[in-house]
C-alpha cells in the first residue's frame, strides 16, 4: 500500500493508550512508533515506578543511562517530580517536538483513563486496544499468577475502558488485538486515518528501529522480529476449568462476549 494523504497537521498532539495488562500495547506501540509523525514514550505515566525498580527503557540501558531519556529525566523531574498527575498535554507534545515528531503516543493503559476524567481537550486522542481475556489472563498464569484476582480486576478495568470509549466515539478509536495482528496493514490503516496522519508501510516493520519506551514490557515475545503475529498460547496454557472461570466473566461485558464467544450476554 503506498502512502495515503493525510490533513497537514494530525488531529491529535498527544494520543493515550487505553487497555487492560498484557493487551498487546507494546505491538501497538512498536508499530505505530515507526510512524514518521509519532513518537512513542512507552509508559510514561509511569516513570517513577520505573526509576524505583530499576526497569530498563525498551533499548535495554537504564533510564538514567540511556541515550535518549538520560538528557530528558532532569527536565521531566523539574515540571512533574515525576506525579503522573502533573503531566501535562504541553509536556507531552514538547517530547514529541523535540524528538522531531507531531503526536506523542502514551501507553499507560489504566493510568491514562485516570486523567482521561479530566483532560478533555480536543487534541487529546485516546486508542482503546482490546484482547481476548483468555489471551490476557493466560500472561497472567503464565507469570506464576494464581487467577482469582487479577480476573476481577481485569473485567472491572474492561468495564471501565469499553465504557469510555462507548462515550467518546470522536475521540476514542476502538482496536482489537486479534485484528491488529492477522490484517496489520488494515488496521493500521484505520488507526492513522482516525489520527489524521497518512498510512506509512515503515509501521509494518518495527523490529527495524530501537525503540525508548518507559515502563517497558519484559516480554520478549517477536520483540526482535518483523513478525507481527497473533499469540494465542492460551489455547494450550490455559486448563478447560481455567477457561470456564474467565469466559463467565466475559459474559458479563458485551462486547467481549460478542466478540470472542459464541454467546452474547444477557
Amino acid at each position: 500500500m503506498s502512502t495515503t494523504s493525510a490533513p497537514a497537521q494530525p488531529r491529535f498532539t498527544v494520543v493515550f493508550l487505553l487497555g487492560v495488562a498484557h493487551c498487546g500495547s507494546t505491538l501497538l506501540g512498536r508499530t505505530l512508533g515507526m510512524h514518521s509523525q509519532v513518537h512513542c514514550v512507552g509508559e510514561l505515566l509511569r516513570v517513577a515506578e520505573a526509576l524505583e525498580a530499576k526497569l530498563p527503557c525498551g533499548c535495554g540501558a537504564q533510564l538514567r543511562d540511556c541515550p535518549h531519556w538520560a538528557p530528558r529525566l532532569p527536565g521531566l523531574e523539574k515540571a512533574t517530580k515525576l506525579d503522573y498527575e502533573r503531566f501535562d498535554r504541553a509536556l507531552l507534545e514538547g517530547l514529541a517536538i523535540r524528538a522531531g515528531k507531531s503526536i506523542a503516543f502514551d501507553l499507560s493503559k489504566t493510568r491514562a483513563w485516570r486523567l482521561a476524567r479530566r483532560w478533555r481537550d480536543e487534541r487529546v486522542g485516546f486508542v482503546h486496544l482490546v484482547r481476548d481475556s483468555r489471551g490476557v489472563m493466560s500472561s497472567t498464569v503464565r507469570a506464576g499468577t494464581e487467577l482469582d484476582r487479577p480476573l476481577s480486576k481485569h473485567v472491572k478495568w474492561s468495564k471501565r475502558l469499553v465504557k469510555f470509549a462507548r462515550k467518546n466515539p470522536q475521540r476514542c478509536h476502538s482496536l482489537f488485538y486479534e485484528d491488529l495482528c492477522t490484517d496489520p496493514r488494515a488496521e493500521l490503516a484505520r488507526l492513522c486515518a482516525f489520527l489524521g496522519i497518512a498510512f506509512e508501510p515503515a509501521v509494518l516493520r518495527p523490529a527495524d528501529a530501537v525503540h525508548h519506551f518507559v515502563h517497558s514490557s519484559a516480554s520478549g515475545y517477536l520483540k526482535g522480529s518483523n513478525e507481527i503475529a497473533l499469540d494465542e498460547r492460551w489455547r494450550r496454557e490455559l486448563t478447560a476449568d481455567q477457561i470456564e472461570a474467565i469466559e463467565k466473566k466475559m459474559r458479563k461485558i458485551p462486547e467481549l462476549a460478542e466478540r470472542y464467544l459464541a454467546v452474547t450476554a444477557r
